[in-house]
């Protein structure tokens, strides 16, 4: 197996890291919704993903868009830019991306309170304080289940430096970690592998039921563009493989329907790149993917997927829950 190039990857294909494989191995079990969230079987979760999928489409059904900005918009969360910067840390991005917009969706249906996440420090903890390369999908799966994810309000703001001071101040936060750690199931690797179909399949199942996925993998988005239900989508380039050593590590994350077009949302980690205004007024670090596009997406050299179906964070016991009137329809 040839080294993939250090210089060239933002994620680490699990291929490159059997020893991080067999990690997460080790520590997956079955699905307890009773229990601290776990790392757990596509076979064992797959129940409860149809379950909630079906609650959530009765939701949506009701008037809700469920799209996470809308939440954050409503309770004056602000929406952040997700730019990593000139490290490698999309792995990072991707899994505190998701952990903050898990959150949200379990704000729209209980009692938790919203806390943003520094990506840096968990990502950075997995790597035992390197700042160079990528970092595998399992590799960050363990350490958001185990490490749990850093309060902006106690480690700062992210970084691209790392100093005495802010590793202090993470090995200060350990225990307040614990406490936003999040639930993860592979859903990308088995004996045999998983086909694109079968994984986009998987994918929009997660999207349906309120759960996001970060996906790491050798296929770009090249741009966007807006369509004609005046959403705006991603464009990937035909033969997507790219060379094969090019890895990045992104997010899908909200699920809509629009004049019987199914559209899943995707968030990139290099900042505002795709402008210009959508009827779902999406934030502009990401745009929207058709099911072709995400079959696309899925097919190059590298895929390595995951979903969060359960966040961690404390109780805001105060706060009233949210009402389908509060968003109003897609159209």
């Amino acid at each position: 197996m040839n080294k993939i190039d250090e210089n060239n990857y933002g994620y680490i294909p699990d291929e490159f890291a059997p020893e991080d494989v067999l990690e997460f191995n080790a520590l997956t079990g079955k699905y307890d919704p009773s229990g601290q969230p776990a790392i757990v079987a596509w076979d064992s979760l797959e129940p409860h993903v149809r379950e909630q999928a079906d609650t959530m489409d009765k939701i949506r059904a009701a008037g809700w868009k469920v799209l996470w900005w809308d939440i954050a918009r409503f309770c004056k969360i602000p929406i952040w830019e997700s730019n990593q910067g000139q490290l490698g840390s999309c792995a990072g991005w991707s899994a505190a991306n998701g952990y903050m917009i898990t959150v949200l969706y379990q704000m729209m249906l209980g009692a938790f309170r919203f806390v943003p996440i520094n990506p840096l420090a968990m990502w950075v903890r997995t790597k035992n304080w390197s700042m160079s390369g990528g970092q595998s999908m399992s590799k960050v799966m363990v350490g958001g289940n185990q490490f749990g994810n850093y309060p902006v309000q106690l480690v700062g703001e992210y970084s691209t430096r790392l100093t005495r001071e802010l590793i202090s101040k993470i090995e200060a936060a350990t225990d307040e970690a614990t406490l936003h750690q999040f639930g993860a199931c592979r859903l990308a690797q088995e004996r045999g592998g998983v086909s694109p179909p079968v994984l986009t399949e998987r994918i929009i199942l997660c999207l349906r039921a309120g759960m996001v996925v970060c996906i790491g993998n050798s296929v770009r988005v090249s741009g966007s563009r807006i369509d004609e239900n005046n959403m705006r989508v991603a464009i990937c380039p035909s033969g997507s493989d790219l060379g094969g050593t090019w890895a990045h590590a992104t997010l899908l994350d909200g699920y809509a329907v629009v004049n019987g077009t199914t559209y899943l949302h995707w968030t990139n980690s290099h900042g505002n790149r795709y402008k210009g205004q959508d009827r779902c007024n999406t934030p502009e670090s990401g745009c929207w993917m058709t099911v072709k596009t995400l079959t696309q997406f899925c097919g190059g050299r590298y895929t390595d997927a995951f979903c969060i179906y359960r966040a961690e964070a404390p109780a805001d016991k105060g706060r009233t829950n949210l009402t389908p009137a509060t968003f109003g329809t897609l159209q």
